[in-house]
Parts: structure tokens; C-alpha cells; sequence
């Protein structure tokens, strides 16, 4: 769930409300088994699930709080097209201040390397558990093919 755990803690950073007002989990996990064989090991599957932050007593501007969640995935998740778009459960409880639940679901891939030291039988090998990373590109260049 390193999605998860990335998007709880950009919005901390960002200060959309004190940290201690700020909650996630994650449930309805699944694991769509493939087992496809990648560059660096074997791609076993993806796991989904259903991810919910819980933002108590938000006093921030709701536009804000879209506009960095729709940035945030825009940059860190840009394979969303099959998932459904993030909900935003908003419970007032004054004209200033509202409990935001934010659901929406991620895919994980989940991978395998081989290794001896490993604990996981497949196909007549033994694997280790490799952890997703998420990778936030900090620079780039654009090139063209041709002159």
C-alpha cells in the first residue's frame, strides 16, 4: 500500500490539516495472480484496493484539497483510465469546518526476484518478495528521434 502511504503523507506535508487530524487505510484488497515474466524477476500480479484518508475538522479550501489530490495522482499514478475517480464524503460540521473522507483505489504491482535465499516457490525456482517503489521523477529531458 506504498500508494497509500505516499498520497497520506503529501497531503501532511502540504498541511491540509494538522497531521494528528489526518488518517488512512486501506481494505477490499485484492490480487489478480498473473505471474508474467518482467526485466528484473517475474511479475506475479496487481494488487487493488480501496484506500480511504479521513481529514477531521478541515478547514482548508475544498479546491485546494482536489487540486493536490488530482496533482498528486496526475504525477505518481498516471495508470488510473480502468479505476473509478476519487469521492469526496464531506459531513459540514459548521460553516467553517468539515470531516473529508477521501476514497479511491489503487493498483500495486506486486514482483518477485529469484533467489536462493528466498522464501517463495514458483515454476521449479525460489523468489523473494520484492518491494514496489513508487518513483516520483524530481528531473527530465525530452528528446526527439531525428534531427
Amino acid at each position: 500500500m506504498i500508494k497509500l502511504i505516499a498520497l497520506t503523507e503529501y497531503l501532511k506535508a502540504r498541511q491540509v490539516a494538522p497531521s494528528e487530524q489526518i488518517d488512512s487505510w486501506a481494505d477490499k484488497v485484492t490480487l489478480e495472480l498473473f505471474w508474467k515474466p518482467d526485466v528484473d524477476g517475474l511479475h506475479m500480479g496487481d494488487m487493488r484496493y480501496t484506500a480511504t484518508i479521513v481529514i477531521e475538522r478541515s478547514a482548508g479550501h475544498p479546491g485546494r484539497l482536489m487540486a493536490l489530490l488530482g496533482s498528486w495522482l496526475e504525477v505518481n499514478d498516471k495508470e488510473r483510465d480502468e479505476l473509478p475517480a476519487p469521492i469526496f464524503d464531506v459531513a459540514m460540521l459548521d460553516n467553517d469546518t468539515a470531516d473529508v473522507d477521501i476514497i479511491l483505489e489503487f493498483i500495486e504491482p506486486q514482483y518477485l526476484a529469484e533467489d536462493p535465499d528466498g522464501d517463495i516457490e514458483a515454476f521449479g525456482k525460489i523468489w523473494a518478495f520484492v518491494p514496489f517503489d513508487l518513483w516520483v521523477a524530481e528531473h527530465g529531458e525530452v528528446g526527439s528521434h531525428g534531427g
